[in-house]
This record gives C-alpha cells, sequence and structure tokens, in this order.
C-alpha cells in the first residue's frame, strides 16, 4: 500500500512540474506592450522598411515591376499601391493583413524610423530617393496597451509624418465608424460621401461625412449608418471642397460591418510633381498601356492617379 501511495505521489508531482515547465498561454490571456500601425502614403516614394528602436520589424517581399524599360521583380519592403478605388484593403502598410491590425512592440520610449528599402536585385531606373535613406524618424512615449498609427505623407523630397494614438469611440452596434485622411499632398480641400443602399430600399442614400479636409490631415472617427443586419456596402468619392466637381474615381463598394472601424483615405496626386534635384516628375495620371507608348514601361511611382483607399483599423 505504502508502495502504492509513493508511486501515485510520484506521478501527481511529475504531472504538476509539467505544466509548469510548459503552461499554454491562452489566445484569450491579453498581450502586453503597445500596438503600431504603419501606413505608406508618399506618393512616389520607393518601397520602405520600418524600425523600432534600430530593430526593424517590417518584412520583406516579392514585387513584380518595370525597371530601366524591362519587367522584374525585387525583394523589397513596403510599396505604395498602384490603383486605388477598389473594394480591397490599402496595400502599403504594415501589418497587411485584416486579421492583425497592429504590430505588437514595447511599450515605453521608442524611437519610429522609416526609411528607403535596399532592393534585391538593385534598381537600375532612377528613383525618387535612395536606398537606405532616411524618410522619417520620431521619438515618442508609447502607452502599455496603447494603440498607434504612423502615416508617411508628403512627396519623396519634402516628407512628413502624421503619428497618433487612436481614439476608438464606444461602439455603437447600428452604426460604422470612419475617419478620414487627405493624403494628396497638392490637393485643395476635397469633400467625401459616401453612398449607401439600406436593407429593404429601393433608392440610394448619400452622406458627406467629411468636408472641407485640407491636404495632409487626418480626422478623427465619426458615426455613419449601417443596416441593422449584416454588411453595408458604402461607395465613396472625392470632390472639390464645394462642388460637384469630381476627384479620382468612385470606389468599388466597400464592404463595411456595424460597430468596426475604418480608415479611408485619399492617395495619389491633384496635379504633376517634379522632385527636387532628381528631375523626376510625378504624373497625376495613370501610367499608359498601349504597349506603343514607351511611357507604357517607364516605373510604376512616376504615375500616381488620385483616388480613394481604406483599411480596417479595428
Amino acid at each position: 500500500m505504502k508502495r502504492n501511495f509513493y508511486i501515485i505521489t510520484c506521478l501527481f508531482l511529475i504531472m504538476i512540474t509539467g505544466c509548469k515547465k510548459n503552461t499554454i498561454t491562452q489566445i484569450s490571456q491579453p498581450a502586453t506592450g503597445a500596438q503600431l500601425r504603419f501606413i505608406q502614403a508618399i506618393p512616389g516614394l520607393p518601397a520602405v522598411d520600418e524600425y523600432v528602436n534600430d530593430k526593424k520589424i517590417s518584412p520583406q517581399q516579392n514585387v513584380g515591376l518595370t525597371d530601366n524599360l524591362k519587367p522584374t521583380s525585387i525583394i523589397t519592403g513596403i510599396t505604395y499601391p498602384a490603383a486605388f478605388n477598389t473594394a480591397t484593403q490599402y496595400g502599403g502598410l504594415y501589418p497587411g493583413g485584416t486579421s492583425v491590425n497592429y504590430a505588437l512592440v514595447a511599450s515605453g520610449n521608442a524611437t519610429i524610423k522609416i526609411a528607403t528599402s535596399t532592393p534585391v536585385p538593385a534598381l537600375v531606373s532612377p528613383q525618387t530617393a535612395a536606398p537606405n535613406t532616411t524618410v522619417v524618424s520620431l521619438t515618442s512615449s508609447l502607452a502599455e496597451r496603447g494603440t498607434y498609427s504612423l502615416f508617411t505623407i508628403g512627396y519623396p523630397d519634402k516628407p512628413g509624418s502624421i503619428f497618433v494614438e487612436d481614439k476608438f469611440p464606444t461602439a455603437d452596434m447600428t452604426k460604422i465608424y470612419v475617419r478620414f485622411g487627405n493624403f494628396i499632398p497638392n490637393s485643395p480641400a476635397l469633400d467625401v460621401t459616401g453612398v449607401y443602399t439600406a436593407a429593404g430600399a429601393t433608392t440610394a442614400t448619400t452622406l458627406t461625412p467629411f468636408t472641407s479636409i485640407t491636404a495632409n490631415t487626418l480626422t478623427d472617427f465619426l458615426p455613419i449608418d449601417a443596416n441593422a443586419v449584416g454588411t453595408t456596402g458604402y461607395t465613396f468619392q472625392l470632390y472639390l471642397a464645394g462642388t460637384s466637381t469630381k476627384v479620382g474615381a468612385v470606389t468599388k463598394a466597400i464592404n463595411m460591418a456595424p460597430g468596426r472601424y475604418y480608415t479611408i483615405m485619399a492617395n495619389g496626386l491633384y496635379a504633376d510633381y517634379v522632385v527636387g534635384t532628381t528631375g523626376i516628375t510625378l504624373k497625376a495620371t495613370a501610367r499608359p498601356t498601349k504597349p506603343t507608348d514607351p511611357n507604357s514601361l517607364l516605373p510604376e511611382i512616376y504615375f500616381n492617379p488620385p483616388g480613394i483607399s481604406y483599411f480596417t483599423t479595428k
């Protein structure tokens, strides 16, 4: 009997010891640190990398492009998207997935740097910035469990940034929450309309949630209408403030869920722009597609027509 008791006791102790060495962290357990999202919104800038306290946190990716009048592909960093007005989430951000909205970083004082990536293989065609050029560098105190967004804005030769702590209004599950960033650096003030058809309705409803938003400005989140069940398909259009003059094309329908938070952005250029001493002219039009047009093989980043993009913030 004593022998059996001894064996059972030993097995029990082994089980306890094993559990201590292999504790499983449940997904529901909150992670510690701050949350950070980066959005590259400078038209014409080559791909970039993100660093926090001198540690690179953004991934590399394989990108197809045109270089020296020839199609090729490179391994590089976060790129500026080539097209807007789609129902696809904005491509020039990190993290880039819809299921992971923020990267987890250590809380406390942090130096965040955005620098141009070093592509492999090296590009031959002229670029608006050399590899490993610091675009933005800032220092901020990141609060435990704080959520932050960093936007790089402006021009390749005149970069700037907007760094904000994301403040989310208490969710009303009958509303969708949106904010708007006018990141067309040379645009006049803009209005933004949103059009949707309510469930059961036969006619569309037009809202103008944002008016007279100047260039390089980011608004706070505000509520807009949502269907009571399921998602609401919104199309968005830019206008010159106070007019019926459209800027860019209307978006495809973006399906938005009640109680969620979205960032809507104006991207591209309103007019052509010559980048500093490089002599490169960034065009506010789409790249030609006819093979007989030599401009159809120029680098994609030279062409930046205005448009709207979005990403799910929370």
